[in-house]
């Protein structure tokens, strides 16, 4: 069993020391706290060896089964000059926004987003395997002046978002620089089952998209477009535009078996007085935003350090 109680770092450009007493507690998310175990020693000791880190614990996990939500988006311009365009002029959304600032009302209040729904691309499902977010703002909107007109035209978009894909990605180190940023490959899409749910998304958005309660401000759709309409032309859409939703997690999983990087108690695994309390531990991706749990984590951790007694199971 190693420790960990001694801690260097740089400030100023000067190297220092610390020690902890305790224990430490790292909390540098689902890129860094993999990159700062392995930059320590702690990780695959092959990959480790080849950027010159004599290993400290051999734990192959740290670093592997990154996941993140992955989202494409269907987009049609909006007819005429919508709310937020015409606020967006320069004196009034001045005005807005001191009325926002003073009264906590006003449209400046109003954020041309927030609308979500969980839905299941296939009746069979247990649980929804899409979420859809609503964006009422071309990503070019921007305040405008008067008599010049706003040089922007006004968009909506509906967005699948993928809850559960089977893909994987790893976090692994560029070099032993603790100041080289990692390298990330995420893997999107590299289990071709992950497509079946975004095509999905994709055609129920144009669904809701078109129904006639929207005629009068859906305009003419501009992504994927009118000539995207078979498989092969929505996947190479998919490739070309998804992005990520930033809810990476993983890649220092929580569990039991020799890929596992930490244990229930949020321990790592063959180091003595060290933690992880970040999204790094979840074994899997949540499906929905991971901020609930991630709080739910950091809550459980401070019972855990503190030696507090678990609240009983609620049944939900």
């Amino acid at each position: 069993m190693c420790s960990s109680d001694l801690i260097e770092y740089l400030e100023g450009g000067q190297a220092k020391q610390v020690r902890a007493t305790r224990e430490v507690l790292l909390a540098g998310g689902a890129i860094n706290s993999p990159q700062l175990l392995m930059l320590s020693g702690i990780g695959d000791p092959e990959a480790l060896l080849k950027q010159g880190i004599r290993p400290m614990a051999a734990l192959r996990g740290v670093g592997t089964n990154l996941q993140d939500h992955l989202s494409v988006g269907v987009t049609c311009w909006r007819k005429g000059m919508s709310p937020l365009q015409h606020t967006l002029r320069a004196d009034r959304i001045a005005i807005a926004m001191l009325r926002a600032y003073l009264t906590g009302s006003g449209p400046a209040t109003l954020l041309p987003g927030g609308v979500t729904a969980p839905v299941r691309s296939r009746a069979d499902l247990d649980v929804p395997d899409l979420q859809f977010l609503f964006r009422g703002a071309a990503v070019d909107a921007r305040p405008w002046w008067p008599f010049k007109g706003p040089d922007w035209r006004d968009a909506i978009m509906l967005r699948p978002v993928l809850l559960h894909p089977q893909s994987r990605g790893e976090v692994t180190l560029a070099s032993a620089e603790p100041a080289d940023a990692p390298r990330i490959q995420p893997n999107f899409l590299a289990v071709d089952a992950d497509f079946a749910p975004l095509l999905a998304g994709i055609r129920i958005a144009r669904e809701v998209a078109r129904q006639p309660a929207l005629d009068r401000f859906r305009g003419d759709e501009i992504f994927p477009g009118p000539g995207v309409e078979d498989d092969t032309a929505m996947k190479a859409y998919i490739r070309k535009v998804a992005g990520t939703f930033h809810h990476a997690c993983g890649t220092c999983r929580m569990g039991s078996d020799e890929e596992s990087v930490v244990d229930p108690q949020l321990r790592v695994r063959g180091i003595e007085g060290l933690r992880i309390v970040d999204a790094s531990v979840l074994p899997d991706l949540p499906g929905a935003n991971i901020n609930a749990c991630t709080f739910m984590l950091a809550e459980k951790a401070a019972d855990l350090i503190r030696g507090r007694t678990p609240l009983p199971p609620a049944a939900v």
